[in-house]
């Protein structure tokens, strides 16, 4: 199969690496900066380079990865569907909810399978907390905490000035929080919202915190933080059930697990690596295609998360 990665940034670069340790693919890189074939070929000689779109679409395509910023996932992911081809887009799927509704609208009327890139959902510890809360061993599921407070993501982007020169671009970069509480509790339906850009740091963002209370269909209620200061980097998420508690730290890779029944909580390790997430996402979504069967995480559900951001977005406009 021949499958082209549409960005060459950090996290297209990431895909390509991942991509040729599969032999049965052959793999292309398109990118419009003339700085980034040197990047790609320094993973591997044996990529093929594209600089514009034309060539990328006499090569034909079958599996297309929209790895380029934001706001060109709507333009890119048509294009991919429009050769033929499916669609594996990084998170978030677009920009508003409208326009993720068109790229699930394409991927229909094509007939081609449509899948997103939240890669923390192929972390194996999300995976069993997933599976645990939907199970019920955590009984009735109350609400929780989602936190991610990092400077690094300004610090280690190529395009930092984008987050301060557009209103919120936070909401969208901490989509993964979204999307794993989306997998648990559902539908959100109501959603508070405030922030603030206090930080006096040498990259600047806009905002630069973000806190919410977001509220779900079955009542479930849920805390949410998002800063650019903090540094070292925080990353955790909290689920509380009225039997089990759930306590999970990304940095550690642990789980504390809180029984009511029982006094000391139990420690879980989990041995987790980014690059077999991508590899295992690369798989979801090969295997749809050879199966016709939905990928793990598709246009719909990231639709979910893209719903939250945007409510959050309109609240903190006002």
């Amino acid at each position: 199969m021949k499958v082209l990665v549409v960005g060459c940034g950090s996290i297209g670069l990431r895909h390509l690496k991942n991509l040729i340790t599969n032999a049965s693919l052959e793999v292309a890189g398109l990118d419009l900066n003339p700085e980034a074939e040197k990047e790609v070929k320094d993973i591997s000689s044996g990529i093929i380079y594209f600089n514009n779109f034309y060539d990328a679409a006499v090569w034909k395509p079958q599996l297309v990865v929209v790895a380029t910023p934001n706001h060109l996932h709507k333009e890119n992911c048509l294009w991919a569907f429009d050769l033929g081809a499916h669609v594996l887009c990084e998170k978030p799927l677009a920009t508003s909810v409208s326009e993720g509704g068109e790229i699930v609208q394409a991927a229909e009327a094509a007939g081609k399978k449509l899948a997103v890139g939240f890669t923390e959902r192929f972390r194996k510890a999300i995976d069993f907390v997933i599976a645990e809360a939907k199970s019920g061993s955590l009984g009735k599921l109350i609400g929780g905490r989602a936190m991610v407070g990092t400077y690094n993501t300004l610090l280690c982007a190529k395009d930092p000035k984008h987050r301060e020169d557009n209103f919120a671009t936070i909401v969208l970069d901490y989509v993964h929080e979204l999307d794993i509480l989306a997998a648990i509790f559902g539908k959100t339906t109501n959603v508070e919202c405030m922030c603030n850009s206090l930080a006096d740091k040498d990259i600047k963002a806009n905002p630069s915190l973000v806190a919410a209370i977001a509220q779900y269909e079955n009542g479930e209620t849920v805390s949410i933080h998002f800063d650019y200061v903090q540094h070292p980097q925080r990353r955790f998420f909290e689920i509380y059930g009225d039997k089990k508690t759930f306590v999970y730290d990304f940095q550690t890779d642990s789980l504390e697990v809180f029984d009511c029944a029982k006094i000391a909580p139990e420690l879980m390790k989990f041995d987790n690596d980014r690059d077999e997430q991508f590899i295992a996402e690369h798989n979801d979504i090969l295997n749809a295609i050879a199966l016709n069967k939905p990928a793990k995480i598709s246009g719909a559900d990231a639709l979910k998360s893209l719903e939250v951001s945007e409510m959050m977005l309109k609240k903190l406009q006002q």
